[in-house]
């Protein structure tokens, strides 16, 4: 036990993939060092931590030696919400990198910033080729018939499982739920409670994230806000709260109050569900493809008594089990000079050649974003050192670019994913109706949005 509970020590370090991280130079806005004499010198702000930071670490160092005309200098600047948090207070001051990487949802808060360089931009004046492009990724960056950023990675929502207790319950340990209703139905089964009837073992470790309930609405093809998720107009209402929504909220409401369900709360650090695997007080946990090479690498550790298995990320009955867009895209600054800006767009583009995008999918479980990126030698060998990498792959290529699984476009999505979440601590903590939260959560989030819109001219 002592050796299993060290081990659970490695994995919160090696797993907090939103919390701290370090690596790269220390770099602030950036500047242009030597811009007459040398190569010119730009700052990437990024959220990468662990195994995802390292990979990236050793392409920016590939980049910098491989020619002499850009320097990239990386730097860890927080979790998704802090970091578009510091870009938008940092264009106040000027004081901004180059280039940024930040997560799907933030597109339409930087478009209206007024801080970036469209992609597009660059695309026009060369020619840039994106028919090699996953649809999807340039879809959910396509705002007003511009791409703004460049795609960098997809992120696909996963089903982490053990299959050591599926086989000690009689459930077949290659055949992991699909659907809600299966969860409930496996973690009937995997439910366990000591003699003096405390649970000691629960089906699922479930986190407080708005993510999955935006997920699961894409899987069943319902969209998050009005005019197609804010695709053919921007988005002035919620619209989650019909019957999916309901749905929902009351299996999760169900699943905790019986004990089937573990709830983590907030997790942050997006370690804890797994970890709840990892100590067995769950069986399953949801997370995401981009967790793979670090909890592969935790495992190789010597983690006792888990058997990794992946699985898709469970539906709602009637949905068709393919995933929206949850991606990293990689934004070029305009407070920046011409040459700067220059600069990131080309090291934007040499980070989202075939080559690179296949290693960077091996060394963390992004999925590519060029699809001939599947077929180089770091993407196979990967997929025979870990099948696992394949789950992601099945569950998401080939997914349709619909409003619905791209995504919804809001200016004040973290406003918006944070009123989600309470309205699940609401339910789950507080015993709200689960209908009545999904319901004032939606008129919260219609609120706010409006008066988003109004802010910016909208």
């Amino acid at each position: 036990m002592k050796k299993l509970w060290t081990l659970i020590g490695v994995a919160v370090l090696a797993l907090a993939l939103g919390a701290c991280g370090g690596g790269g130079d220390e770099g602030g806005g950036g500047g242009n060092e030597t811009a007459t004499t040398g190569p010119i010198t730009i700052d990437l702000w990024h959220l990468e931590t662990v195994a995802n930071q390292t990979t990236l670490d050793g392409l920016i160092d590939r980049f910098n030696a491989s020619q002499d005309e850009v320097r990239v200098r990386p730097s860890y600047q927080g979790n998704a919400s802090e970091l578009v948090l510091k870009v938008l207070t940092s264009l106040r001051s000027g004081d901004v990198p180059a280039l940024v990487e930040l997560v799907e949802a933030d597109a339409q808060v930087m478009v209206d910033s007024g801080g970036i360089t469209p992609v597009q931009e660059f695309i026009d004046e060369e020619g840039y080729d994106l028919s090699d492009y996953d649809e999807k990724a340039v879809g959910y960056y396509t705002v007003d018939g511009e791409l703004q950023a460049l795609p960098l990675a997809i992120s696909v929502p996963m089903l982490f499982y053990n299959k050591v207790p599926f086989r000690e319950v009689g459930l077949d340990p290659e055949k992991p739920p699909t659907t809600l209703d299966d969860v409930r139905a496996y973690s009937e089964k995997l439910y366990k409670v000591d003699g003096s009837g405390n649970v000691v073992r629960s089906g699922i470790a479930i986190e407080v994230s708005p993510w999955w309930v935006e997920i699961l609405l894409g899987e069943h093809g319902d969209l998050f806000a009005n005019n197609d998720n804010g695709r053919s107009g921007r988005a002035t209402e919620a619209v989650f709260n019909g019957e999916t929504g309901q749905a929902i909220f009351r299996w999760w409401d169900e699943m905790i109050d019986r004990g089937l369900a573990f709830n983590v709360g907030r997790n942050p650090a997006g370690a804890d569900a797994l970890l709840a695997v990892a100590s067995g007080r769950a069986a399953m946990a949801p997370s995401s493809s981009q967790a793979l090479r670090s909890v592969m690498d935790v495992l190789e550790s010597g983690l006792e008594g888990v058997e990794l298995g992946v699985g898709p990320f469970p539906f709602v009955a009637g949905g068709d089990g393919k995933p929206g867009v949850g991606s990293r895209g990689l934004w070029i600054m305009n407070k920046r000079s011409e040459e700067e800006q220059r600069a990131a767009w080309t090291f934007s583009k040499w980070l989202a050649e075939p080559e690179q995008q296949a290693e960077f999918f091996a060394g963390s479980g992004y999925l590519p974003v060029r699809i001939s990126a599947y077929d180089l030698d770091a993407s196979k060998q990967v997929l025979v050192k870990y099948p696992q990498y394949q789950a992601p792959i099945d569950e998401f290529v080939g997914a349709p670019a619909t409003p619905a699984k791209l995504g919804a476009l809001l200016g004040p999505f973290n406003q918006v994913r944070e009123i989600v979440a309470q309205a699940l601590e609401e339910m789950l903590l507080g015993g709200k109706d689960p209908a009545e939260a999904l319901d004032d959560a939606a008129a919260r989030i219609t609120d706010e949005i409006q008066e988003y819109n109004g802010r910016v001219g909208e």
